[in-house]
């Protein structure tokens, strides 16, 4: 597998910059993120990993112990959330300053997060590709730049991220039953597209959301860390300008409108048939299933035009 483009040497150069946007569907930084809050970051999870038994915290390589693994999820939003874990990285101000360099303008953050503690695979036989998608099938008109920051060094054998580049240029790859959304097969991607690269900490992954992209299983003996994030830039054009949904909570709900309240006042914005309403998996909730994800209170991110909502979708 071929390794990224480094774009660390068209900093400060948009021309150059949207050109390799454009024809990648990447940009890969290499060390320009301040590793302090990022060991705090890693802290979080290496912490986590250590109070379930699976690490001992005092082990850099943070290497599995050999507990079993059986009925544990190994994707800690919800106790990451509750210790507001992404905003030690995504709020530090030398953080945020590498985003002002590169966008020329203040970053906004749309903080829906996966934090990544991936094992090492049991069963090394299958194929290494996780999962292969693209992000923006999975939340309609939302815009985002999707943001993968390593928080550990990634080799070859513990897998990381591969990106397929500049199949984003392409039709959408992802086939629909019904309302699911079924997983990029991977005889649909050009073998001879997939990048990747060992990752260290420091490095930052930006992608469009129309990127095809998958993890590699991890076929070493320590646990893979990463945070996967979205961004913008906050009133800029570079690498598009982009339409800043409302990230707040909802006051109310009906079958026709919802409230959302976020820093600047609430926002009455109308539902009809094309607002697509997302489910914690990805799929389009329709009828009673909505209920079951979005009631006053929950944390949401809107996509609107004109009153009306495009997408809604939970922070995590």
């Amino acid at each position: 597998m071929r390794e990224f483009n480094v774009s660390n040497g068209l900093l400060g150069n948009h021309a150059e910059l949207q050109e390799r946007w454009n024809d990648d569907g990447y940009l890969f930084f290499r060390d320009v993120l301040d590793h302090e809050p990022l060991e705090r970051m890693r802290g979080l999870l290496v912490d986590h990993l250590d109070s379930n038994g699976f690490v001992d915290r005092n082990d850099r390589d943070v290497r599995w112990t050999g507990k079993d693994r059986e009925n544990f999820s190994f994707f800690p939003v919800k106790a990451m959330n509750e210790q507001g874990a992404a905003r030690t990285v995504m709020e530090d101000p030398a953080v945020r300053a590498f985003f002002q360099r590169l966008f020329g303008v203040p970053l906004y953050w749309v903080p829906f997060t996966e934090y990544r503690t991936s094992p090492p695979a049991i069963d090394k036989s299958r194929t290494r590709f996780d999962f292969i998608h693209e992000d923006a099938i999975y939340s309609d008109r939302l815009d985002f730049i999707i943001c993968w920051i390593p928080l550990s060094d990634i080799d070859a054998r513990v897998g990381g991220l591969a990106v397929a580049e500049g199949l984003h240029k392409l039709p959408c790859l992802h086939r629909k039953d019904g309302d699911k959304i079924v997983p990029i097969d991977l005889a649909s991607v050009p073998e001879d597209a997939w990048r990747r690269t060992n990752y260290r900490l420091g490095d930052v992954l930006l992608m469009s959301r129309r990127t095809p992209h998958s993890g590699l299983s991890n076929h070493s003996d320590r646990f893979r860390l990463s945070l996967d994030t979205r961004i913008l830039p906050h009133g800029g054009s570079f690498p598009f300008e982009p339409r800043l949904p409302y990230v707040g909570t909802l006051t109310s709900i009906a079958s026709d409108q919802i409230v959302v309240r976020d820093a600047h006042g609430e926002h009455l914005l109308r539902l009809d048939d094309t607002s697509y309403l997302r489910g914690l998996q990805g799929n389009r909730l329709r009828g009673d299933e909505i209920a079951g994800v979005y009631q006053p209170g929950s944390e949401v991110i809107v996509a609107h035009e004109g009153g009306l909502v495009q997408t809604l979708r939970p922070q995590h």
